[in-house]
């Protein structure tokens, strides 16, 4: 697959968008350079909630975040215990995963992660573990082979450096890059990465409560390194030199990433593959189809509603076998334009979509599509099934706030 990493800036807001091969934009998001996600911390249990099986952790002073028990099995604690479980007072080490929402606090782990542009450092895994995208590849036996005897080296060299066994128990997820990437490349990702990792941990101990030891690069970076996985190939294209300088200083060398800077004044690079427009259309509760029709996409608190309207497309055949096929034809392209739509404004949890009512074969071909159209989506997204009412529920995981909650109003539609 193709992609064009478009960065620029509009109204005062770095957005970041994805264009495939038929230059249709597919994901559209601001970039929160406030953001915490990725950011490592030393912070204090503020207090364990038996009934809910979680604790609240404090990464700064009052800034309480959510911690899952059963979720986090291999916690840091850099304070002496009697027994392994969380009590209040413990000085942890934890991971920002999701940002604050509204009236839900941030979410923490104690999953401790350092992502290479080949490799990931996790205290969570033991040993080497391969990315499932290249686990067929003929060429990653002997890859893993040479980073399992690093790793063993680097496990000692951090156990003898610091003292403490803890210190050692860590491992590697070789991300997909790999493939196409020289050894030595990747070992000295590897290499740097469990240095850092162990440099980051010695740093750790004898830190202060709400010390942030670790901030993670750019989001951006981290989602190209992702989509150039397997044979993806990115060019990426920025009008922005500072953001460009980001790019070079971040992103791996190979062919399949190729960083641009865009510097025609004349023709903004944002009016070229019309984002402006593309962002004002998902701010907007109606979207209209070619073909006459349009949805109406209302986004509440429990969930998101899409309702299919026929609009100016109004068939005028008569007999019933027209009437379906016409109603047919509007739920397909429908369906393309939510599916984008939901992708663009970054909808998730539950989705329930009102079709044109159609005969049960007609709207058996509609879920087969879906479903097609679903599997696109980088973020995992479930068609569940189409209701006795005739409505189809849509479930997508959450990757973080939707549009119309990133710009909280500040982007101003001309």
């Amino acid at each position: 697959m193709e992609y064009k990493y478009i960065i620029t800036e509009i109204n005062n807001i770095t957005f970041c968008c994805i264009y495939t091969s038929d230059n249709i934009c597919h994901y559209l998001k601001p970039i929160d350079s406030g953001s915490i996600v990725g950011n490592i911390y030393v912070g204090r249990v503020e207090n364990v909630v038996k009934n809910i099986n979680a604790a609240f952790i404090e990464i700064a002073d009052k800034q309480k975040c959510y911690y899952s028990i059963p979720d986090n099995k291999t916690p840091i604690f850099f304070n002496e215990k009697n027994n392994p479980a969380i009590c209040q007072g413990d000085k942890i080490l934890v991971k920002v995963t999701t940002e604050p929402l509204k009236t839900k606090p941030a979410k923490v782990s104690s999953k401790i992660e350092l992502t290479g542009n080949y490799s990931v450092v996790s205290n969570d895994v033991k040993g080497v573990h391969i990315s499932k995208k290249i686990k067929a590849d003929p060429t990653i036996s002997d890859i893993k082979k040479n980073i399992s005897d690093i790793l063993i080296e680097k496990q000692k060299e951090a156990i003898q450096k610091s003292g403490y066994d803890y210190m050692g128990q860590f491992g590697i997820i070789l991300r997909s890059g790999c493939v196409n990437a020289d050894i030595n490349d990747i070992i000295k990702d590897v290499t740097s990465l469990c240095d850092e990792y162990t440099d980051m941990l010695n740093k750790a101990v004898y830190s202060r409560f709400y010390t942030l030891v670790h901030q993670d690069r750019p989001a951006y970076v981290e989602e190209i390194i992702h989509l150039s996985g397997g044979n993806n190939s990115i060019e990426v294209i920025t009008d922005i030199p500072a953001i460009h300088n980001q790019l070079l200083q971040f992103l791996p060398h190979n062919d399949n990433i190729s960083p641009r800077l865009y510097e025609d004044d004349l023709c903004p690079l944002s009016k070229i593959y019309s984002i402006e427009k593309e962002i004002e259309t998902a701010l907007s509760k109606k979207v209209w189809l070619k073909s006459g029709g349009y949805l109406i996409i209302e986004q509440t608190e429990a969930l998101s509603v899409i309702d299919v309207n026929s609009g100016k497309n109004v068939s005028k055949a008569k007999n019933t076998e027209a009437v379906e096929a016409s109603a047919l034809k509007t739920n397909i392209e429908a369906a393309d334009m939510l599916c984008r739509q939901i992708k663009l404004r970054n909808l998730s949890g539950i989705i329930i979509v009102d079709f044109i009512n159609m005969n049960s074969d007609n709207s058996e071909k509609l879920m087969e599509h879906l479903k097609s159209l679903a599997k696109r989506d980088i973020v995992n997204t479930t068609i569940v099934d189409m209701t006795p009412l005739g409505l189809v529920e849509i479930t997508r995981k959450k990757t973080g706030k939707s549009l119309s909650e990133s710009l909280n109003n500040t982007y101003v539609v001309r």
